[in-house]
């Protein structure tokens, strides 16, 4: 996993807003307990993105950004032209919910239903998906996080970042997306819960920081014009999700920190860079 994570490279968080330098994008401050963003950023000089925030009643912002995507596709191996692909946890079988080694390819395995495109890496210890807002693991939790779609979330183990690398659904080949959106539950503080975007030579497509919306949802997508994120880097609260931690709703209780988990993963269509440079190389020289 680490071989893996180095050979996807670090890259650099550096990109463009606008004609402001390299800035991360402003994120307005959300006094409301719903609210829904829209915006546009200027990432290099060839690529826009549309950026999508929501705190609270996060559906109608979910539903736009679905809409941005694409259709929803079918959950077999091998690309389609377009549209996107979702995880929602909820099919996830009871052997592999409330443990703490969900298996890293799950949903990139070859056979219908689990062949999505994606792997989850992370520094820390294993993953997570819980059926009960990791009530298990702490009685409080149950009353601080809530999910988007019931009943499964879903968080990593003994850290808060976690990578997503794109592949051609249920194959070892790399591949990139349009976009990728999360739904995260219980962000307290601005800044605790964000995507970084990268290119497949490593270089920063930007950092999206998700609203913060304490005891309820926010959510953060960002969505291209064509197929350019091969990979994502998740941070998911400032603490890791376990048995001893304490959320800063419980800040009496002992030292506390924002802990956060995530539901829906929404993201386009992984489309293999293979074909994705052919078909750049195509169009460059019908334009000459």
């Amino acid at each position: 996993m680490k071989r893996l994570l180095a050979m996807l490279g670090s890259g650099v968080l550096t990109f463009a807003l606008g004609a402001c330098g390299h800035q991360m994008p402003s994120q307005p401050k959300y006094s409301q307990s719903s609210m829904y963003h829209l915006q546009a950023v200027a990432v290099g000089a060839r690529q826009v993105a549309q950026v999508f925030t929501a705190a609270g009643d996060i559906a109608p912002a979910v539903a736009d950004y679905r809409l941005a995507l694409g259709s929803l596709n079918a959950n077999t191996p091998g690309s389609q032209p377009g549209g996107r692909r979702e995880i929602n946890w909820d099919a996830v079988p009871a052997g592999s919910t409330n443990t703490d080694n969900f298996p890293a390819d799950f949903f990139n395995q070859p056979v219908a239903g689990r062949a999505r495109g994606v792997l989850f890496l992370t520094p820390g210890s294993g993953l997570r998906v819980s059926d009960n807002n990791f009530a298990d693991l702490n009685p409080d939790f149950g009353g601080q996080f809530v999910f988007f779609s019931p009943i499964r979330t879903f968080a990593a183990v003994g850290s808060t970042e976690m990578t997503v690398p794109f592949f051609v659904p249920g194959s070892s080949d790399a591949a990139a997306s349009t976009g990728f959106g999360v739904v995260f539950s219980d962000v307290d503080r601005e800044g605790s819960a964000s995507i970084r975007l990268f290119d497949a030579q490593g270089k920063s497509l930007g950092r999206y920081a998700a609203p913060p919306s304490p005891g309820g949802l926010s959510f953060v997508g960002v969505a291209f014009p064509t197929a350019v994120v091969a990979r994502v880097v998740i941070e998911s609260g400032k603490a890791a999700v376990a048995a001893g931690a304490t959320d800063v709703d419980d800040r009496d209780r002992g030292e506390a920190h924002d802990l956060v988990i995530m539901d829906d993963f929404i993201y386009g269509e992984p489309q293999a860079i293979s074909a994705i440079a052919k078909a750049a190389n195509t169009a460059f020289s019908n334009a000459r």
